[in-house]
């Protein structure tokens, strides 16, 4: 349902890193790991039925 805000955070990163402000950038690179690690979670234990 929400798979397209990781994308969405990585491509504002990326043009932050291409308009050269690094440092913007590397916060929306943490935003959108802890993005898909939140999502990987809920959905590797919910739908696959994995013990994390």
């Amino acid at each position: 349902m929400y798979m397209f805000l990781p994308f969405l955070t990585a491509l504002i990163g990326l043009i932050f890193v291409w308009f050269e402000k690094r440092l913007v950038g590397l916060v929306f690179l943490a935003i959108t790991v802890f993005i898909l690690m939140y999502w990987f979670r809920i959905h590797a234990t919910d739908h696959l039925s994995i013990s994390l």
